[in-house]
């Protein structure tokens, strides 16, 4: 899950102390929840996306991995040992649409 709120905000050309004010959340606590830092609950969600005039949905793209996700497979990568993170690579270049052809282009 990614949250997209400073993807929106700047789209809709508002800075980090703007909509902070519009919702009464402190500019650095507002930054926390566009990093990923904080939280995003519900609440806050709805507050967001009305003050951003938008769907709360639009706020979260819940087809990106999380965090969590990317540490777990990071981990698991660094624990294989030459050979297999060779064929984890060449997995990862299909699944990309890539071929090694590509690379030595």
């Amino acid at each position: 899950m990614r949250v997209r709120i400073k993807e929106i905000r700047k789209r809709k050309g508002m800075s980090q102390e703007e909509l902070a004010g519009l919702i009464d959340l402190s500019r650095p606590y507002l930054a926390q929840i566009e990093s990923g830092a904080r939280n995003l609950t519900a609440k806050k969600q709805e507050m967001i996306a009305a003050a951003l005039e938008v769907d709360p949905v639009e706020l979260v793209d819940f087809s990106a991995p999380d965090q969590d996700d990317e540490k777990m497979l990071l981990m698991a990568f660094r624990s294989l040992n030459p050979e297999q993170r060779k064929a984890w690579l060449g997995w990862a270049q299909v699944a990309l649409g890539s071929d090694s052809q590509d690379q030595d282009a």
